[in-house]
């Protein structure tokens, strides 16, 4: 066992290239996706014909103080030629008693901004109605404003357990997405040496030597391990210490769930394995399974965006899903042994079941 993996180690030091790109991929994509996904969303913003400039200012007001997304006044020609330009995504135009939406394709955030901007039309509009048929218009709008800021009823919001409620941090959950995504193809690229060394004849021949079987396994599966956890722990450290990402102080608690992920990661590999005859099919398969894990464990959206029965059934058996669940759970939700024995146990089952369909398929092809 310790010679097969002492071969790998010579063979990495050779050409450690492959693993750095990786590392370095997933802190990349984190650091453009994960930071922009904590900064708040701007939109352009003109004002129509008939608008006065002080009217415009004041919708603007109206849009920012929902606090969801920033809005901006801009004028209409740089804002109409940012969206035909793909610079932008949408442009309002503003109006005195209505707006228009100017948008390049139509998808969901596009629909929750003019969501938004529809709220506040109607709000302000029924109110400025109402208004106008009081007897001092300017009196009851500050009525109005005096018993927003101090209503007679307040809804307080609070979690099951009776604590506060707990906010999904998107730019966390893209760092775990990213970081167990790129391991995936770490760890994949280095099960992968069983495949070359089985097209190569070097398998053969570590047969005949004085090496046990379980030996050689233990040293390829070993050494991917040590390299997805290696892989892991420099991305955590280097995001929790050197880019000040708020993952927690329970940094020994996601290397465990680490771990675990990364022994489902080799277990995965072994199975397809299993499943290809040449390296190149394994490369091949392995970066479609690498694709579709973070979408079918919906780790790019909020939580409840998939809502599919058939894809939540599937990501059931994708190992990313349960290993997202347990690193948000204790950055953001404080899990302990008891939260996390459920995400965990349900990795340990994929790692059993899909190293011992690897294995036997990987042996029954070799008699």
């Amino acid at each position: 066992m310790i010679a097969v993996f002492l071969a790998q180690w010579q063979k990495e030091k050779r050409s450690p290239y492959a693993i750095l790109l990786f590392i370095a991929l997933g802190i990349m994509l984190t650091i453009v996706f994960g930071m922009g996904a904590a900064k708040k969303m701007s939109y352009a913003v003109y004002a129509g014909d008939g608008l006065e400039a002080p009217q415009a200012a004041e919708w603007v007001r109206l849009l920012n103080r929902e606090g969801k997304f920033e809005f901006r006044l801009i004028e209409e020609e740089r804002a109409l030629r940012d969206v035909r330009e793909g610079r932008a995504e949408l442009a309002v135009k503003l109006m005195a008693e209505d707006y228009r939406i100017v948008m390049a394709a139509d998808n969901p955030a596009n629909r929750e901004v003019e969501e938004l901007v529809r709220t506040v039309y109607n709000e302000e509009l029924q109110l400025r109605a109402a208004a106008a048929s009081a007897d001092d218009p300017q009196q009851y709008l500050e009525d109005v404003e005096r018993r927003l800021r101090q209503p007679p009823l307040a809804l307080e919001i609070e979690a099951a357990d009776g604590g506060e409620p707990v906010r999904n941090d998107m730019s966390l959950q893209l760092l775990f997405a990213f970081t167990l995504y790129t391991v995936i193809m770490t760890v994949g690229y280095k099960v992968n040496a069983v495949m070359e060394e089985r097209s190569s004849g070097v398998w053969d021949r570590m047969i005949l030597s004085p090496l046990r079987k379980t030996e050689i396994y233990l040293g390829h599966m070993g050494y991917s391990f040590c390299i997805g956890m290696t892989h892991i722990a420099v991305a955590l450290a280097l995001f929790r210490y050197v880019f000040g990402f708020p993952i927690g102080d329970r940094y020994g608690m996601l290397l465990v769930v680490a771990a675990i992920y990364t022994i489902a990661l080799v277990a995965v590999g072994m199975l397809l394995t299993g499943l290809t005859r040449t390296p190149e099919q394994f490369g091949i398969v392995l970066q479609i399974a690498a694709a579709a894990m973070p979408l079918l464990g919906g780790a790019y959206w909020p939580p409840g965006t998939v809502t599919n029965p058939i894809i939540l059934a599937v990501s059931e058996f994708v190992p990313l899903t349960h290993a997202m669940e347990a690193m948000k759970g204790i950055a953001l939700q404080q899990y302990g042994p008891a939260e996390l024995a459920a995400p965990l146990a349900k990795l340990l089952l994929i790692a059993v079941l899909c190293m011992g369909v690897g294995i036997n398929m990987v042996e029954r092809r070799s008699h």
